[in-house]
């Protein structure tokens, strides 16, 4: 076959041994029917799958007796299974084809699970399929990857006939004499694969006549091209993209110097974001601070801070008061840890040279002490400072990014702010030349927060 056996064709995609039990994929057409046939005449140990999907009435269950009685007079063992395709794709809100997919596949890798003598499962796609699946991607419009067609070997499941014509198995059939069913829905055009099949294809033939030739050896150098692609762009988005306690950042200007999208849908497709989302996430990069795109799987948004865009997770965010009694010594929350000391040596502490340390004067306070996360409407007197401000304000101030903000929590002590937990104190729970007793607070933040 095309100057190969399938044993060559088999051994140049995944280590194949001659020992392993290959799982065939047959639904009963002159494909499948000489992939497994090539198989068994190589001498491999086969097995035979088969998905009645239950979409052709009494044509399916034609199928499936045929596969039956082909399973039986080779002496081959078979596993069937028996769907219900249009349930399943009203469920997951997908077309037939999707769904059918979907169902196969999951289905082919539970049984290597289940059967553990089975090592690979092959599939009968073609050349010809290669190339419809390449006309079409191309035509409907992709990205690079998109031209990649089927790959060759997608884990277990192994296509060794994609090089070779579907002319060149209709000739092997025939000499062979095998039987096999006609799945009268490979006729229909409605189907936008048949419609490529019967009509775009032949007609490029007037023109190309090797046009099923050329594309699939388009698809071969696209593969290669696609893996250095992708190794540059990962060497790239390595150099430009910042990671710190599980968040990223990467400059708008760094990024900018790259001409197109390219490079930002590489770094965003990882974190659930869509080619959809492209066009908005590039408007980010000239929106104002703040603003942001939700990914449209997962949990993560991409913001816009400045004169840089972040990625970060979205996180729970936990609104219950915790409670501090005036015994307390020590404290863990989500964004870390606190410890609490009274001392009676007001005259004798040096003031803090970190956020992360508060003294506070005993008498002002009001136990139990709370702490929460900031909302909006909080305001506080800073330190230093005789008249109020609102929190929010203070922080777009202090130039805290989406993600900062949401990881800011208070202490408070009635209605009161007494700390900006390592941030700031409140000018009216400071240490004056009155205060008798010091209450010293140390905030250890987790590096998760």
């Amino acid at each position: 076959m095309n100057g190969l056996s399938i044993k060559q064709n088999l051994e140049a995609i995944a280590p194949v041994l001659p020992t392993d039990v290959l799982l065939i994929a047959i639904s009963g057409g002159m494909d499948s029917v000489a992939l497994a046939y090539l198989c068994k005449l190589e001498g491999y140990t086969i097995e035979l799958v088969h998905c009645n999907f239950q979409l052709r009435g009494e044509e399916s269950e034609r199928d499936e007796k045929f596969v039956r009685q082909l399973a039986a007079t080779w002496n081959i063992p078979l596993h069937v299974q028996r769907f219900d395709t249009n349930a399943y794709a009203i469920e997951c809100r997908c077309s037939i084809q999707e769904a059918a997919r979907d169902l196969r596949y999951k289905w082919f890798v539970d049984l290597l699970t289940q059967f553990p003598r089975l090592k690979w499962i092959a599939t009968a796609h073609h050349k010809d399929d290669q190339a419809e699946t390449l006309l079409m991607n191309f035509l409907r419009g992709t990205g690079l990857s998109g031209l990649t067609g089927i790959p060759a070997r997608n884990g277990n499941v192994l296509r060794p006939l994609l090089t070779v014509a579907h002319e060149k198995l209709e000739k092997f059939v025939q000499e062979n004499q095998l039987s096999y069913v006609i799945d009268s829905s490979n006729q229909k055009e409605a189907y936008t694969r048949n419609y490529f099949r019967h009509t775009i294809i032949p007609a490029l033939q007037k023109v190309y006549p090797a046009v099923v030739d050329n594309l699939a050896d388009n698809q071969a150098r696209f593969v290669g091209i696609e893996k250095l692609y992708q190794h540059l762009v990962s060497i790239q988005i390595k150099k430009i993209i910042k990671e710190k306690n599980g968040e990223y950042a990467v400059s708008v200007a760094t990024l900018s110097r790259f001409k197109g999208t390219s490079l930002l849908y590489e770094m965003l497709y990882p974190f659930g974001f869509s080619a959809s989302q492209l066009v908005e996430a590039t408007k980010l990069m000239h929106a104002r601070t703040g603003a942001h795109l939700v990914a449209s799987v997962g949990n993560w948004r991409l913001i816009k801070h400045r004169n840089w865009l972040l990625l970060s997770p979205f996180k729970s965010q936990e609104t219950d008061f915790i409670l501090v009694p005036e015994t307390q010594t020590a404290i863990e929350f989500a964004a870390g840890k606190i410890t609490f000391k009274k001392s009676s040596n007001a005259n004798k502490l040096a003031l803090p040279t970190t956020a992360a340390i508060a003294l506070l004067d005993y008498q002002s306070l009001e136990f139990p002490l709370q702490i929460r996360r900031w909302r909006e409407g909080d305001y506080f007197y800073p330190l230093g400072m005789s008249k109020k401000k609102k929190l929010s304000r203070f922080l777009i101030d202090g130039k805290f990014s989406l993600p900062d903000k949401e990881k800011v929590w208070v202490l408070t002590a009635g209605e009161k702010i007494v700390w900006v937990i390592g941030i700031r104190i409140d000018d009216r729970f400071k240490l004056t030349a009155k205060s008798r007793e010091v209450f010293c607070i140390t905030y250890s933040p987790s590096v998760y927060s």
